[in-house]
């Protein structure tokens, strides 16, 4: 048995290998325009970001640059409400998930990986200190 799940995990990893290698970045590459000086791409959402000094000083390639989404494409969660034991929707005992936890002077926060994995930021507030909580 144990052979079997060694194989299949090999053979899993070999798959994941295989599909991750491209001669191209996901999505594409950057649109690169000049502007005097400034080597300048352009994102999906046809924000401009000034690529000079990566280029210049560390010799990237303005062409090899992954272009995104765009900025703010991804919200962050601001604020959460707080469930705590014995509230409606507060997972039971028996649950089980992951979360990232954070504990600031005793007030201790849980943020499941399932939710953060949409978010990736919770902006959040303990007393008077902002905490940014990322995933």
């Amino acid at each position: 048995m144990h052979v079997i799940i060694k194989k299949m995990l090999l053979f899993g990893i070999a798959v994941v290998a295989l599909a991750c290698q491209t001669s191209e970045p996901m999505g594409g590459t950057a649109e690169v325009r000049r502007d005097g000086d400034k080597i300048i791409i352009v994102d999906q959402t046809g924000k401009s970001w000034d690529v000079t000094h990566a280029v210049n000083e560390y010799g990237f390639q303005a062409r090899a640059f992954q272009f995104g989404i765009g900025p703010f494409a991804i919200r962050p969660i601001q604020n959460p409400t707080m469930l705590s034991p014995g509230d409606a929707g507060y997972p039971s005992p028996q649950s089980d998930f992951l979360t990232i936890g954070y504990d600031h002077n005793g007030d201790k926060r849980a943020y499941p990986l399932y939710v953060m994995g949409s978010h990736e930021i919770v902006d959040e507030q303990f007393g008077q200190t902002h905490v940014a909580v990322a995933y």
